[in-house]
């Protein structure tokens, strides 16, 4: 089964996909089983180069789902579980398991120091500044920085409206103290 679809099936209903000799959850499944069900599983967060996306998964063996999840419902990829679940703390979720991956992997990869003439002028590959407020020395000390991956995920499925006011508000603040630092 293609990555593609694992992710379609986890979405609704929750589903456990079976996988040799385990049953795994992949990122809303895996959420609802985690936050919402109280299953102590361990999260294995992935980028995907294909989907150009990261995804939240983890599983347990097959042979425990009785003692596990006894209303679980056999299917043909694995089982399901039926049910209406508060998915409204998803995208916060998802966006922190975001943030955890990308500083693991800032952890495991130090960014690499360039150097440049004391008279070259480098442009800024992301940077935001508005008219209204100065540019801090600080800001100017990091003007090569690059977006992290959850900002990029973020921005990238960002809508007018899609969003409350307060996410918005609060992503641009996360912009600027990221910049800051």
């Amino acid at each position: 089964m293609k990555i593609e679809e694992k992710l379609a099936l986890s979405e609704t209903p929750i589903s456990l996909l079976k996988e040799g000799l385990f049953l795994k959850a992949y990122n809303q499944s895996f959420y609802v089983l985690n936050q919402l069900l109280g299953f102590n599983l361990k999260p294995l967060i992935d980028h995907v180069k294909k989907l150009d996306r990261v995804i939240i998964h983890g599983g347990f063996p097959v042979s425990v789902i009785n003692k596990r999840v006894p209303n679980a419902v056999p299917t043909v990829y694995g089982y399901k579980l039926l049910g209406d679940y508060d998915l409204s703390g998803y995208q916060a979720w998802y966006q922190q398991q975001c943030h955890l991956y990308q500083k693991r992997k800032a952890q495991q990869n130090p960014p690499q120091q360039t150097t440049t003439h004391a008279n070259e002028v480098t442009a800024p590959k992301s940077s935001i500044f508005t008219d209204s407020e100065p540019i801090a020395e600080t800001a100017l000390s990091n003007i090569n920085k690059t977006l992290t991956l959850q900002h990029l995920l973020f921005l990238s499925s960002w809508q007018p409206n899609k969003y409350p006011p307060i996410v918005d508000s609060a992503f641009i603040q996360e912009l600027k103290n990221y910049f800051s630092q």
